[in-house]
């Protein structure tokens, strides 16, 4: 934890307000870049600023924007490609865990008169599905691909459009003021959903150029599990979420700290509800929390090591190294939490039991 709090400061206003050129893109009210969001009057303390902002969700009208330029993609594609689509988002900014104002923005094109099913679902042998005849999902993917990647360059020639990835179109720069991510694939009908005819169990196969194959994805699950959690805990899981993203991205090495986003998601979710289910008031508690919890991870490794992302598709740590990154992660809210302490108690020293105490036991204001 290199950086002073000061520079903390100053790099989470960046994160959350983008650049100069990109909020004037944003339109937002004059001069709204020099003045303090909610966070920043809740506490005079330094440390006790830096900690709610890196909990917060960022201002709804970069959200807001950062869908607006998903929505201008989406409409380029429908215009310029001739195979049938339709649209969903998926990743952060749909689940509200983003910490970047300027956040990239990830649609999944989805094959609009083709999907695939699970034979051993309750409607597969019903005439509510009928049998494909055409061309494979894989060979309809392989030709959306080429479209989409002839139509993006076409439609937005001074962005950079990246076809070098296995899964994703990369657009960004140009009149984009926004990363946008463009990833074809096609509907994939599970058993659970057959049933439930709900978005959150319907699965999606996405194409992936190198290998010409597709592999299985539950966006919506794992929307609707964190969501889940995050009404159990009264709004506590996705700060964690956000604050544990921010710690990383401020650590002095974030590649070192292997665990992406969507694994901390997955990481907080298997937190215990209780601790982090905390007022308003008491939101510093969430830090000592989430010490805690990462400590918990660290003392029972076959136990963690073992854990499932919230939508099954497969473990969140699968190897030593991002096994490490969990400490990598606990070192950082350890320190957030004693700086935080001492700036409470007015102390030049404090010991871990008394840091976690304090936070337990603090109060800032909501208002």
């Amino acid at each position: 934890m290199g950086k002073d709090v000061k520079r903390r400061l100053t790099d989470l206003k960046s994160r959350r307000q983008g650049s100069s050129s990109t909020f004037a893109m944003d339109s937002l009210v004059t001069n709204a870049r020099s003045l303090q969001e909610k966070f920043e009057t809740r506490s005079t303390g330094q440390w006790a600023k830096y900690a709610l902002g890196i909990m917060q969700e960022v201002d709804p009208t970069y959200t807001k924007n950062s869908v607006a330029e998903g929505e201008r993609v989406k409409n380029q594609i429908t215009n310029r490609v001739a195979t049938g689509v339709r649209f969903e988002y998926q990743g952060s900014v749909p689940l509200n865990v983003h910490i970047r104002g300027v956040s990239d923005i990830d649609i999944l094109v989805l094959l609009d008169r083709y999907l695939t099913i699970d034979m051993q679902g309750a409607r597969a042998n019903t005439n509510d599905y009928s049998d494909w005849v055409g061309p494979s999902g894989v060979a309809q993917l392989s030709t959306l691909r080429s479209e989409l990647e002839t139509a993006l360059k076409a439609a937005f020639p001074a962005a950079t459009v990246d076809i070098s990835k296995d899964k994703a179109i990369a657009l960004s720069g140009g009149s984009l003021s926004r990363n946008v991510d463009v990833v074809p694939s096609h509907w994939h009908d599970s058993a659970a959903y057959q049933i439930s005819q709900d978005k959150k169990d319907r699965e999606v196969k996405v194409f992936q150029k190198h290998t010409f194959n597709t592999f299985l994805n539950r966006p919506f699950l794992h929307i609707d599990k964190i969501n889940q959690k995050e009404t159990r805990t009264y709004g506590g899981a996705k700060k964690v979420i956000r604050m544990l993203k921010n710690l990383k991205a401020d650590s002095d090495n974030p590649a070192s700290i292997l665990v992406n986003s969507y694994e901390i998601a997955g990481l907080v979710y298997h937190f215990e509800d209780l601790p982090i289910s905390v007022p308003g008031y008491n939101e510093l508690a969430l830090v000592a929390s989430t010490k805690q919890q990462l400590t918990r991870f660290i003392d029972h490794k076959p136990w963690t090591m073992s854990l499932m992302t919230p939508d099954g598709i497969r473990k969140i740590i699968d190897s030593d190294e991002k096994f490490n990154s969990i400490k990598l992660l606990r070192d950082e809210v350890s320190e957030l939490a004693k700086n935080l302490a001492i700036e409470l108690t007015s102390r030049y020293w404090i010991d871990d039991a008394e840091t976690l105490r304090t936070l337990r036991e603090s109060y800032i204001s909501e208002y």
